[in-house]
């Protein structure tokens, strides 16, 4: 599938960057110097991606987000967020004006490489929130003020399968607290225990992320979707999501 891509952005480099990488996957890119350009351009014309840097000069970026995101044929286009700063009271305005993503600035090319092929795949669009990947960390689970030391199998955006399983029962709610070393983030989570196999295995489901953790996890999942190779499907489904 050919991408049609719209990138605004007030740093040259970012279009030269994203032209080097999508150009020779077959996909389109549209570059806008002209931020007001951009938004009238995004209420007519639809785009599969938009990247969008945070500080424009003539247009907030924000506003160009909210004007896309808000337009007919625009309304399930991702846009990412080119940040200069890791500021979470900005990622979460970028999230409030209908971001999918924020990435922090400079993206380095192997980063932008990855986000295009997961973009590229059939399975990104609708079933990416259930995809689930390995995740190798250790994780510090809190349950009626006891704390477990527990490790991390994989993760999808709704959950993650850790070991051991703990006393807890289905049903009941945890605190955990892990780290993503590959986006460099810290994160606390709420989650509800969905299944326990025997003394191995907890199953756990997300109840609450902050956008600042949600958009790591989606980070991490977006930059690992391609690495599979045809022979191995991806597990989707409740029945298999958290299957060793």
């Amino acid at each position: 599938m050919s991408l049609k891509i719209m990138v605004a952005d007030d740093e040259p480099k970012t279009t030269h960057l994203m032209r080097s990488l999508a150009t020779p996957l077959g996909h389109t890119v549209l570059p806008f110097g002209d931020y007001r350009a951009a938004g009238q351009r995004g209420e007519t014309q639809r785009f599969d991606v938009a990247f969008v840097g945070m500080r424009l000069p003539e247009l907030s970026g924000l506003e160009l987000a909210h004007r896309i995101r808000n337009s007919k044929p625009n309304r399930e286009t991702v846009i990412v967020m080119l940040s200069a700063t890791d500021d979470v009271a900005g990622l979460r305005k970028a999230f409030g004006e209908g971001a999918d993503l924020v990435v922090a600035k400079p993206i380095s090319a192997d980063r932008l490489r990855r986000m295009l092929v997961a973009m590229d795949l059939p399975e990104w669009k609708g079933k990416r929130h259930a995809v689930r990947l390995p995740l190798f960390t250790e994780v510090n689970c809190t349950w009626k003020e006891r704390q477990f030391p527990l490790r991390s199998l994989n993760i999808s955006e709704s959950g993650m399968l850790l070991q051991p399983a703990i006393d807890a029962e289905v049903g009941q709610e945890v605190a955990l607290e892990f780290k993503v070393a590959e986006v460099h983030a810290s994160l606390n989570a709420s989650a509800r225990i969905i299944r326990k196999e025997g003394t191995r295995h907890v199953a756990v489901e997300f109840i609450s992320l902050a956008p600042e953790n949600q958009n790591a996890i989606q980070l991490y999942v977006t930059g690992h979707l391609e690495v599979r190779t045809p022979r191995e499907p991806l597990n989707l489904g409740p029945r298999r999501l958290f299957r060793t």
